[in-house]
């Protein structure tokens, strides 16, 4: 419940920071000055909750005969890739319908060109092994750019190559993988990525691997006093206070990445731990705490249930909202309508799509894997109903 309720506020976190910054650029865009982007701290959330998911499912998994390398990333295509690119058609073909042609835009420009679409499609873009050969091969269309409106797009393609590291990293280390010429050449490309943004100076990834850690070390974490969890979490948030301000609000710096990242994942222990402790004790049994705690839970689980279309889709949305209507309303409607309208095209497209990923999932494993031998009995349908809540992640 606990990170059902991060992942579906960091989201729309997400959507109000950015509308913030396209309808009141006077306060949010001013080049020097401090401003604290709500959107890049949902982003370093994202992240350690990812790094904790998928390192805590394929430690629930790697015992398991049918679970391979290529099971792994099955997972993650169906995941991650199978409602990106119908969203990244949908964004390309709407740019292309609004802003062809036009210099009407709030931002610097829409790139549809041939190589930005393919960047995007094959989750290359802004890579930075590219990048570097770009200009010694004299090949400037092999670094592509975000398409379109699909600039924060830069992160789900960031974690989907380190989803790919990891998993190479994972199965040598758990499942003894001899990792071969293909999957070491595999690794360099994908560690290339988080790599090189921080050689930028975008530490993000830094939260994905403190998310790892955690989950690794859940097992001991978990039983150390609730005040112990307090305090890391009172230390990881001031000194996060602290990287803000001799970094000029930077969200993107290990100083301010690192104690977020722990503080968060202190508060999760702490939080679960108070919540194990009155279920022992039996203190929410009583009906109006019953029925709020489940309510909330409700709450939780529907904003999360579709956050990850409203993260696709919400930048697009917002910025045709802008170009329509941009001097017809006051800042405010157009902030509040920009919610309101990206939580209603995201939810759509997540009961049109996402919603289907764990079909889409075992049609994939189906057709390109082959069964595994039986060991003990066929695949239990525990086993089953465990890769689909693992694969929710």
């Amino acid at each position: 419940m606990f990170f059902d309720f991060a992942r579906g506020i960091s989201a729309q976190a997400v959507v109000l920071g950015h509308a913030l910054n396209i309808f009141l650029p006077g306060i949010f865009m001013v080049p020097g000055h401090r401003v604290f982007y709500m959107q890049s701290f949902a982003v370093i959330i994202f992240f350690v909750l990812s790094g904790y998911l998928i390192t805590s499912a394929v430690l629930k998994k790697r015992d398991r005969p049918d679970f391979t390398f290529n099971s792994y990333l099955l997972d993650r295509v169906a995941r991650v890739v199978y409602p990106l690119f119908p969203a990244l058609a949908l964004i390309i073909a709407c740019d292309f319908l609004v802003f062809r042609g036009t210099t009407r835009l709030p931002f610097d420009g829409v790139d549809l060109s041939p190589q930005a679409v393919a960047g995007a499609f094959t989750m290359l873009f802004n890579h930075p092994i590219l990048q570097e050969l770009a200009p010694r091969l004299g090949t400037p269309w092999i670094n592509a750019g975000p398409v379109g409106s699909g600039a924060p797009l830069w992160s789900v393609v960031a974690e989907w190559w380190i989803y790919v590291a990891f998993g190479v990293l994972a199965f040598v280390a758990f499942r003894k993988m001899k990792p071969g010429v293909g999957n070491a050449l595999l690794l360099v490309f994908a560690i290339a990525v988080p790599v090189g943004y921080m050689a930028k100076g975008s530490y993000e990834s830094l939260a994905w691997i403190i998310g790892m850690l955690y989950a690794l070390a859940a097992g001991r974490v978990a039983k150390l006093p609730r005040s112990f969890h307090a305090w890391l979490v009172i230390l990881g948030t001031a000194a996060f206070l602290v990287g803000l301000y001799y970094n000029r609000v930077n969200l993107h710096s290990a100083s301010t990445i690192i104690p977020a990242s722990v503080a968060f994942c202190h508060l999760y222990f702490l939080v679960d731990g108070i919540a194990a402790e009155r279920s022992a004790d039996g203190l929410s049994r009583s009906t109006f705490k019953d029925r709020s705690g489940r309510a909330f839970r409700a709450f939780s689980l529907f904003l999360s249930s579709y956050s990850y279309s409203l993260y696709l889709l919400h930048f697009s949305v917002v910025s045709y909202l802008w170009y329509f209507l941009h001097g017809t309303l006051p800042a405010w409607q157009l902030i509040a309508l920009s919610i309101l309208a990206s939580n209603v095209v995201a939810f759509g497209f997540y009961l049109l799509v996402e919603k289907h990923f764990h079909r889409v999932g075992a049609w994939l494993k189906k057709v390109l894997l082959r069964p595994p031998a039986p060991v003990g009995g066929a695949t239990t349908a525990a086993a089953r109903n465990q890769d689909l809540e693992d694969a929710k992640h």
